[in-house]
């Protein structure tokens, strides 16, 4: 990204190849529907390139472009409540996505039964609640990120960042509980 950030277009393809599957993955979690994202995920691109100057070399290109998509998709929904009559309505929202899936190959057809089952209720989990705490368990739980870069992505301090986090697990936790998944009803946060 620096040599990209100094002009070097010729690491274009080799910095889209390694950014595009994360973004695009936190751009799904984000909208939860593939249209939405795919357009989120193209501005976000786009974003990137037209602010490409303002990177600061030595730092992880992964957080500030997960901070660029996350400020585009809060545009969004800002724009969504002022203009209600201008959207159309979306599709279904994504129940899931088999590359959240971690089965192993010989567990068998049940296996990935329920799976797909506990990620229908985790992802349906997730959309129920603030776009904070979603986004914060998101960055921190599946995106890998560590505190403090989760933190520079919502602007936020660290402590409020594990706060959300820990407030997005246990939700999702007794939604699963609730679901009838009691090997997660006594786990320990």
């Amino acid at each position: 990204m620096q040599r990209y950030a100094l002009g070097d277009e010729d690491v274009f393809d080799r910095l889209y190849g390694l950014l595009a599957p994360r973004l695009y993955r936190f751009c799904l979690r984000l909208t939860s529907r593939a249209p939405e994202a795919d357009d989120l995920f193209q501005e976000s691109f786009l974003r990137i390139h037209r602010a490409r100057s303002s990177y600061m070399g030595g730092s992880s290109v992964i957080p500030w472009a997960f901070a660029i998509a996350r400020s585009l998709h809060l545009d969004r929904l800002r724009y969504r409540r002022r203009h209600p009559e201008d959207v159309a309505p979306t599709s279904e929202p994504v129940a899931h996505d088999s590359r959240y899936l971690q089965t192993n190959d010989n567990a068998g057809p049940e296996a990935e039964v329920g799976a797909h089952e506990l990620l229908k209720v985790v992802t349906l989990e997730l959309n129920k609640m603030s776009e904070m705490n979603r986004v914060a368990y998101l960055l921190l739980k599946e995106e890998g990120l560590n505190v403090s870069e989760a933190a520079a992505v919502l602007g936020t301090s660290t402590d409020a960042v594990k706060q959300r986090a820990h407030r997005a697990y246990h939700q999702i936790r007794a939604a699963l509980c609730a679901a009838g998944w009691t090997e997660h009803c006594h786990e320990r946060a």
